[in-house]
């Protein structure tokens, strides 16, 4: 009976033993886990801050790293361009000048740092006008009473906070506009025909004088705009811009020579 018991004594301990590897594989397997849980945890602590910050960061533009060299300046800048209508206001009377005219104007400008919260978008735009003397003032003219054939140039010289979101971005900038305006005698009229002056030609000039004295070629801007994001670099949408008139306040006349400009925008 005692050699039975031997035995059974040693089936069971060769057992035991032989098991002994499979709860020690649970066992590992389970401290595995139980360390992975909290890593597992602790990283996704780690990745919701990090998510909330680059979600931050790329509303506000992320951060600005001077270029070192030309080639990354140059890779710092979005070239862009506008086309749209400018509407000039005039409160002055329709009976010797035009209501408030609205010319095509096209405009190329580029961003800079591209990528910042904050960039300067300098740009150059142009547009071509009509205009008469009456004796005080150069003012908007209808094609039939026109005497000068005016082109304009404004150069925008704003700063801009730009806010991004996943598909689209929205722009909010103030700056100054300086317009230079150049005067030329309208096709069809004589330098010698009847003007305010005497002649069209005397009335061309004092256009030209008018529109370079009194700050009247000074214009502080606002602007907002808002594109869609095509790929990293493109995108599109539109654009309101508006001009106050130093001149006109300084003269007393208000808001007239106001510009309002609405426009499509294309970022490249």
């Amino acid at each position: 009976m005692s050699g039975m018991k031997r035995i059974i004594f040693a089936a069971a301990a060769l057992a035991l033993f032989s098991l002994a590897p499979i709860f020690s594989q649970e066992q590992n397997s389970s401290q595995a886990q139980e360390a992975a849980v909290p890593k597992d945890s602790e990283q996704a602590q780690e990745a919701e801050p990090s998510s909330a910050r680059s979600g931050f960061q790329n509303l506000f533009g992320g951060s600005f790293v001077p270029p070192k060299s030309g080639k990354e300046f140059l890779s710092q800048i979005s070239p862009f361009v506008n086309l749209g209508v400018n509407i000039t206001v005039n409160t002055e009377s329709s009976l010797k000048s035009a209501p408030s005219p609205t010319a095509f104007a096209l405009s190329f400008g580029g961003i800079w740092p591209n990528k910042a919260f904050l960039s300067f978008q300098p740009r150059l735009s142009f547009w071509w006008s009509y205009y008469l003397w009456d004796g005080q003032n150069a003012l908007p003219a209808e094609i039939e009473n026109r005497t000068a054939f005016v082109l304009n140039f404004m150069m925008d010289l704003p700063a801009a906070a730009t806010f991004r979101f996943a598909s689209c971005q929205v722009e909010a900038g103030l700056g100054l506009g300086i317009l230079a305006r150049a005067a030329l005698l309208a096709g069809g009229v004589g330098e010698s025909d009847t003007g305010a002056t005497g002649s069209a030609g005397g009335d061309k000039s004092e256009i030209q004088s008018w529109f370079w004295s009194n700050a009247r070629f000074l214009y502080p801007e606002f602007f907002a705009a808002w594109e869609w994001n095509f790929t990293e670099r493109i995108a599109a949408g539109l654009e309101f811009r508006y001009y106050l008139p130093i001149g006109s306040l300084t003269d007393g006349r208000g808001l007239t020579e106001s510009i309002f400009a609405l426009s499509g925008k294309l970022i490249f």
